[in-house]
């Protein structure tokens, strides 16, 4: 989906970190609701990064009108915390 891709570019370019993916999007009516993981701290192995979980809310077009972090986490925890 072409406004899930663009909401990651503009997360990575407002957090100047990568993105690794969408886990979650929704529509709000007015737009769109993202949850976007953030490749905050980059490590090797990359098993030891530390990602981060944004919730990113979009206009119908598909710019980022609000984002927070929610919360960050070691990639080799699995799981839910």
């Amino acid at each position: 989906m072409r406004v899930s891709r663009t909401a990651m570019e503009q997360l990575s370019a407002l957090t100047n970190c990568e993105a690794a993916g969408v886990s979650r999007l929704e529509s709000d009516g007015d737009g769109w609701v993202f949850q976007v993981e953030i490749i905050e701290v980059p490590r090797v192995p990359d098993t030891t990064s530390i990602l981060a979980s944004y919730e990113a809310r979009t206009d119908s077009d598909g710019n980022i009108t609000a984002y927070r972090r929610q919360r960050r986490y070691p990639r080799n925890q699995a799981g839910e915390m």
